[in-house]
């Protein structure tokens, strides 16, 4: 994790004011709304510090921040503006989009029906999904269990394009509906593997509807919400009325609450654009949720008071066990009864849940040795360091190093030599498996891993870099689970071997993990080759245009060559051109995946489909002239090369799912 530069107790940021659709700087934290109990004399400059500083440096336009400590708040503050007029946050009153926490709910709610003896953990999802939610088998012996729907481990691969946040409710359809629409495919044993799924998640909110006989958002009102007091928190969201009988969606969100609604904005030109709604009414068990920091402040409590009432005490502390309820290697953080596991620098255990939408960033966490709760929301797209941070700095803030849970050094020095047995490329797991959108694994799935010459390693992926030092290494079913802690961090990370090789990376978080790929199978194999076909394709197509002009035309077998050919190159530049244009715009926005898939993509598919049959086409012409065409031993061998290159790229775009009807 970068290190926050400056000074920690900085002083306050000066705002300045907004126009149009655009902030030109982030605002001064806002007061607070509300006393709150006594908070430890430094806090609440540190926090302050730690905000402000993050707020400059990363561009954020509004916080929300509430520390609970002991069942009393100590901590309730907002920073920053929450919409494009420059209203301030309120910590009472602003709602940020909470995203996946949301799923802390969906969890809360299904373990009621557990405790009411109504749902078996341990028994097939299948017996209480309805029918058109059934779980296929698709070749795996073992069914998903409930537990598995928990602990991110059913075994689904992720798709989310042009359906997990959608830009017009009116596009959207009920929870059962869409689950039955945008159905993934199995493609791990159940139990496997714990690999985020946010279509595992709403399948349990789809069983908490199913069981209860009340509609998600209503069953969560009434049995969590208001027996609480969250009354400003809230799964709905806002749209028409009319939607409601005319598409089959839930109440859309009060217009009391939905007035205060933070925007979500993204820093561009020098300047916060406001950016648009991204609404998760398909899938709202995993991430519809909208809240304030004040009634996070609440839940909290709750939380770490038994469960004032919405949940037994012994259950609550299922959420808050020490050992997880499904973990990818032992000493790596897991999964307790769908509350993720982590831990502070300072090696405080933290049990709770992120969310991130594209624009909002936001972390829930508990530290039951220090009897702590925390919880941050940002609401912009650079928010996300912040929220990572902010939580543990606190907790090691107020309980300083955790000598007893820091993890003890490496029993022997470990030679750089040593350690290239685990540098290369690693794919992670948690991505698109049978639809095109496995090209987007292109860009942000690979987890590069490298040896630093002083005995670390040192991973990238798209969130930066980070050192991992060496710590011991257990045996796990018959593997060697070798243990490396991120000297950012502190958290444990794992590679696995399997058979004298090292196959998999295990992430921190828990619930992803990553496997080794070859250089073929690996991006940099993928351009390499596209850089091969893009070449034939202009060559043949230059080749097709200089026989066109040449004075003596070739014999028919030839011509056909000739023409089929510079055909086959021509389709692949369109066809790449279309998909380099969706690449050009979903590398600017992340937001085009959602709001606008397939998009030129289709275009590109489906032109790939014909380039590959004029490739095969080609491939029949050039065997069927090639004794009795007039060619040169050079030109022969030029249009075996061409030819070899195209199939290869066919070949490639075919495996990342790139052609036809795989959209």
């Amino acid at each position: 994790m970068k290190r926050w530069a400056g000074n920690l107790l900085g002083a306050a940021l000066v705002l300045a004011g907004f126009h149009a659709s655009a902030v030109a700087q982030a605002p001064e934290p806002t007061a607070t709304t509300k006393a709150v109990a006594e908070a430890p004399a430094d806090l609440e400059p540190f926090v302050d510090g730690v905000v402000q500083t993050a707020m400059r440096a990363e561009r954020i336009a509004g916080v929300g921040v509430v520390v609970v400590r002991d069942g009393r708040v100590v901590l309730l503050k907002g920073y920053g503006v929450a919409d494009e007029n420059g209203r301030r946050v309120d910590p009472e009153r602003t709602l940020f989009r909470i995203a996946s926490i949301s799923k802390t709910f969906t969890w809360i709610a299904l373990m009621q029906l557990v405790e009411a003896g109504k749902v078996d953990l341990e028994k097939p999802a299948n017996d209480y999904l309805p029918a058109q939610l059934r779980i296929p088998d698709e070749g795996f012996a073992q069914p998903v269990l409930v537990r598995h729907l928990m602990t991110h481990s059913a075994g689904f691969e992720d798709i989310v394009a042009g359906h997990l946040f959608i830009p017009d409710p009116a596009l959207g359809l009920p929870l059962i509906d869409a689950l039955a629409r945008h159905r993934p495919h199995r493609v791990r044993p159940p139990g496997a593997a714990s690999v985020y799924s946010n279509y595992g998640t709403a399948l349990a909110g789809a069983i908490v509807q199913n069981v209860s006989g009340q509609p998600f958002e209503d069953r969560i009102e009434t049995r969590i919400l208001t027996p609480l007091g969250l009354q400003s928190t809230t799964f709905r969201e806002p749209y028409p009325l009319a939607l409601v009988q005319g598409r089959g969606l839930p109440s859309p969100m009060s217009p009391a609450l939905a007035a205060d609604v933070s925007e979500g904005f993204r820093w561009s030109g020098g300047a916060f654009m406001k950016q648009p709604f991204e609404y998760v009414v398909q899938f709202a068990p995993a991430g519809a949720g909208s809240t304030t920091p004040a009634d996070m402040g609440r839940y909290l409590i709750a939380l770490m008071s038994g469960g004032q009432g919405v949940l037994r005490p012994e259950t609550v502390a299922l959420f808050a066990r020490e050992t997880p309820l499904f973990a990818n290697a032992p000493g790596v953080n897991g999964v307790a009864y769908g509350m993720l596991q982590s831990h502070s620098r300072g090696g405080w255990r933290a049990w709770g849940h992120g969310g991130d939408t594209l624009r909002f960033h936001s972390e829930l966490a508990i530290y039951p040795d220090l009897r702590l709760g925390v919880f941050v929301a940002t609401n912009t797209t650079t928010g996300g360091k912040l929220r990572d941070f902010l939580p543990g700095a606190i907790a090691d803030r107020i309980g300083g190093a955790n000598a007893a849970a820091t993890p003890a050094p490496a029993t022997r020095k470990t030679r750089p030599e040593a350690l290239h047995r685990f540098a290369g490329s690693y794919f992670v797991d948690r991505r698109a498996y049978t639809s095109a959108e496995r090209a987007f694994c292109l860009i942000n799935c690979t987890v590069g891993v490298s040896v630093a010459d002083n005995g670390e390693l040192v991973l990238e992926n798209g969130a930066g870099a980070a050192r991992l030092s060496p710590l011991d290494a257990v045996e796990q079913n018959g593997a060697i689970v070798h243990r490396f802690r991120n000297t950012d961090t502190g958290e444990t990370v794992a590679f696995v071997e399997q058979d004298g090789r090292i196959t998999r990376y295990l992430s921190a978080g828990g619930v992803n993990r990553a496997t080794r790929v070859s250089l073929f199978a690996a991006p940099d194999g993928f351009f390499a080759i596209l850089l091969l076909g893009l070449l034939a394709s202009l060559a043949a197509v230059i080749s097709g245009i200089s026989r066109l002009l040449a004075p003596t035309q070739p014999r028919a077998r030839a011509r056909l060559v000739g023409v089929l050919m510079p055909a086959t190159g021509a389709a692949w530049l369109i066809a790449l051109t279309f998909y380099g244009l969706y690449f050009q715009r979903a590398a600017q926005d992340e937001w085009v995946v959602f709001a606008d898939w397939p998009g030129e993509f289709a275009i590109g598919a489906w032109t790939g489909a014909a380039a590959a049959v004029l490739t095969a086409l080609s491939a029949l012409a050039v065997a069927f002239a090639w004794l009795k065409a007039n060619w040169s031993v050079w030109r022969r061998t030029r249009i075996v090369a061409t030819l070899m290159a195209l199939i290869a790229l066919g070949v490639m775009l075919n495996a990342w799912n790139m052609i036809g009807p795989r959209l």
